[in-house]
This record gives C-alpha cells, structure tokens and sequence, in this order.
C-alpha cells in the first residue's frame, strides 16, 4: 500500500452530469507526483539507514547519549510526508531501536529504562507529528478545494522585483482572461488592468485597510477584450495578495440594455401623454363650446358628463407623468430626516406643524421616496379635516423596523383602509396611494394604514432587514 492517499480528481456538477474542470484537481500532474514521492521514500529510507548505522558504531564505540537523536529525523519526516503511516512507521523504528540497543545494555535496569522511555518517546513525537499534519492536510485540502472549484475566479499575487506575479490562479480565474492557470503564473498582475493606475489604487487600498470588497474596475483579455469584474483582495501574512474576482459583464450589458429601454420608453409615453393631453384639451375646448351653442337641458348634461369623463382622462395622464420615473435611477441610501425636511419645506401647510423624530435613519430606496412622504402629509392636510400635527417617527422590530407617519385628524374608516391603496383612488390627490405602495415595493418595503378612526390615520411603512441602518 503506497504511504500516501492519491488525490482525487475535483468535478464541477452542471445538471445530473459531472464534468472535470480542465485544470483543476491536483495541480501536479500524476507522474511528477508520483517522482516525488519516490525521492521522499529514498530520502527517508537513507536517514532511517544512516540513524541506525551511526548508532550501531556508537555502541560499538561506547557512545550511547547523542547518536539516538538522528533517529528524530525519519520519524519527523516519515509522520510529514505519510501522516496516516506515521505512528506505524515510528513504533517500527522504536522497535528496531530497542532490538538494537538492548543487547548492550548488559542487563543494567538504568540502561534499560532509558532505552524504553526514549523509544516511548520516539513512537509519541510520531503521533503528534502525525496528528498535527493530518490535520494541517485537512485543512490544506478544504482551502485547495475552495480555490480551486469556487464559482469566482481566484488568484495569488505575489511580490517580485519587477512588480507583482500572479502565482497560482484557479480555472475560472484563468479562463476569465483567456488563459490557461500553468500559462497564468508568471504574469504581471497590473497588465491585466485596463486603466493602468487601477493596480495602484487597489494595492494602496490594501495596504491602507488589509482588505478591499467589492471594487469595480474592467481587466482586459488576451484578446483584447475588455471585462468588466467586482474584485476583493486581501493580504496574507506572507506578503502574498489573494485576488477574488467576480465577472459583472454580462449584468452590467443588461443594466445598460434595461436603462435604455427605459429611456425609450419614458420618451414615448412622454409622447403619448402630451398627445393625449392636446387630445383632451382640444375635446374640453369643444365641449365649452357646445355648451355655449346649445341651451337643451339633456344637450347640456350630456356634455357636462363628457367633460366629467374628459378631465377624468386628464387627471390620470397627469399621473402617468409621475409615474413614468419610477424606477428608472437605481436605488440608494437616503437620509429619511433630510428627505422629509426637504419635503416639508416645498409643501404649503397653514396651521399643520410636522415633526420627524428620524434622526441618523437611513432606508434604501429609490430616489422617488421624497413623494411617498410628500403624498402623505398633503394627504394628511387635505384629508384629515382637523389635522393640526403629523409626527413621524421609527422602531426597530424583529423583522426590520417601522416608520409611523401619524396625525390628529378625523382617520379613515376601517372599510377604506385597504382600498386607499387602490389605484384610481385619490386622483384628486395628485399622486395617489397606489403609486406610494409601488416606489416602496421596490426595495420590497410595505405601507398599511393602522389608525384609529376619530382619533386620526397613522401609516406604518415596514422597512425589510438590510433595507435600513443607522448611522
């Protein structure tokens, strides 16, 4: 039985079938490993030669003290090299160590003794050293794994007199430019960077904070082509820079391929909306008209319910106007204090005092939160009747936190706290409820309304965990 375990290839599984990564597995090939392990065996079939010899002549010579101490040597070797045979090896050399010294001893219990607690010794040094490597190996080969079979590509960069080499690199790394990993290694890490100051920066950033996520940045491939990557870096003790590097080509084409569709289509229904809105205009102008030419009762109710229907038409191409940003710029961190003051200072109020106790509070969400506040609080003004204050404030729950838009109007009935949210439900408002709902549902944030009616509407916007910090 060889004294070592032989590898086992590594897969990559795609469905039900398994496939070999090219290059991955061992990174020697079988038959170096195989050199290898045959010049391990000869070197410690020497020392374990030479051991034995030295102490053969030192008996012969009268030395019993230092010379056992070469035997320390094969056994160290043999528990690194063969963890899983080191014990077995080091017993069999105490042994012979024992029928090797023992007839010297001339049946004198001192020399006896001492020659059974070191071969003890010898067969104890080789079981910690085995342990020890066993689970060094262990560990070893989780982290190969890892490299090797992660979904990122992985390199280690090492320093050198001409700047820093990429040393290893695992399958995905190599493949993502263009490479093989045995032609990879030797190459100059920041010739790979498109922007030639990018190495810089992040190598600064490295050596100012020991590690670095998520930097954006476009690496170019052997052929030219350009890729753009999330990289994360971190030093070693060594020195070394372990390199992770996440492809974003295709999600950012399709960000790009998605903004641009938004922009076409934010132009044609700006472009439907305002010949909508000409349409309309021309059609109320036709109707003032008619009523001016026509005195018949049922002529003018007649067109007194087209122009009803007509501005009706009006009022919801007004809000397809708002609604037509929504979602177009990505979302970001808000300070929830600052949007509301800004809000408030827009919106005319007359004896309405609003006070927001959200200091520090900061939500992802998209830019349009700025009219969820807005469309509250003019909700809460024109609706509430006798609404003097709105106060808003924040709790942190177990499944994220609440921020509570309160006032102390008249509230809304049990039977319309649902329905509110509908659309086509406060058009007169401007911007309506519906829409509200919709900007929080983008970064998945939830609105009901909780108030007692007589005593006023309190709206309880739900903010999910990681949507909200504190800062």
């Amino acid at each position: 039985m060889p004294w070592s375990d032989p590898s086992r290839p590594k897969f990559r599984r795609i469905g039900c079938v398994a496939h070999q990564r090219p290059g991955a597995g061992s990174l020697i090939p079988r038959r170096r490993r195989s050199a290898r392990q045959d010049t391990r065996l000869l070197l410690l079939a020497a020392s374990v030669l030479i051991a034995f010899i030295a102490n053969a002549a030192g008996l012969l010579a009268g030395v019993t003290i230092v010379l056992p101490h070469l035997f320390y040597l094969p056994i160290i070797l043999a528990a690194y090299w063969f963890p899983r045979r080191g014990i077995v090896f080091s017993l069999a050399l105490a042994l012979g160590y024992l029928a090797l010294i023992l007839p010297f001893t001339g049946g004198d219990a001192g020399a006896v003794v001492s020659a059974l607690s070191r071969a003890g010794v010898f067969a104890a040094v080789g079981a910690v050293v085995s342990f020890l490597s066993i689970r060094l190996r262990e560990q070893e080969e989780r982290y190969r794994g890892i490299f090797d079979n992660s979904e990122a590509g992985t390199f280690i960069v090492a320093p050198g007199a001409s700047g820093p080499r990429i040393e290893e690199a695992n399958y995905v790394g190599a493949a993502l430019l263009g490479f093989t990993a045995k032609n990879l290694a030797g190459k100059h890490v920041a010739g790979f960077f498109e922007d030639p100051g990018a190495w810089e920066a992040l190598a600064a950033d490295i050596d100012r904070d020991g590690t670095v996520y998520e930097y954006e940045t476009t690496l170019c491939r052997i052929d030219g082509t350009a890729v753009l990557v999330l990289v994360s870096a971190g030093r070693l003790p060594d020195g070394r820079i372990v390199l992770t590097l996440v492809d974003i080509t295709a999600r950012k084409n399709a960000e790009d391929a998605l903004r641009r569709t938004n922009a076409k289509l934010n132009m044609l229904g700006h472009l439907t909306r305002s010949d909508l809105a000409a349409a309309v205009s021309g059609l109320l102008g036709r109707i003032t008209v008619g009523m001016r030419e026509f005195d018949d009762p049922a002529v003018r109710n007649y067109l007194e319910s087209l122009e009803e229907n007509a501005r009706v038409v009006q009022r919801r191409a007004e809000i397809t106007r708002d609604y037509q940003d929504l979602g177009v710029r990505p979302p970001d961190w808000q300070p929830v204090q600052r949007v509301i003051r800004e809000v408030t200072s827009c919106l005319l109020l007359p004896g309405i005092s609003v006070r927001a106790w959200v200091e520090r509070l900061e939500v992802f969400a998209d830019p349009m939160l700025d009219r969820v506040f807005s469309n509250l609080i003019e909700n809460a003004a024109r609706h509430g009747k006798t609404v003097s204050s709105v106060v808003i404030t924040y709790r942190i729950l177990d499944d994220g936190l609440s921020i509570s838009i309160e006032d102390d109007g008249v509230g809304i009935p049990e039977v319309e706290k649902e329905r509110i949210f509908d659309y086509g439900v406060g058009i007169e408002g401007g911007l309506g409820l519906f829409l509200v709902r919709e900007i929080l549902a983008i970064t998945n944030m939830t609105i009901r309304e909780t108030g007692t009616p007589g005593r006023g509407a309190r709206f309880e916007i739900h903010v999910p965990p990681g949507g909200y910090r504190i800062i």
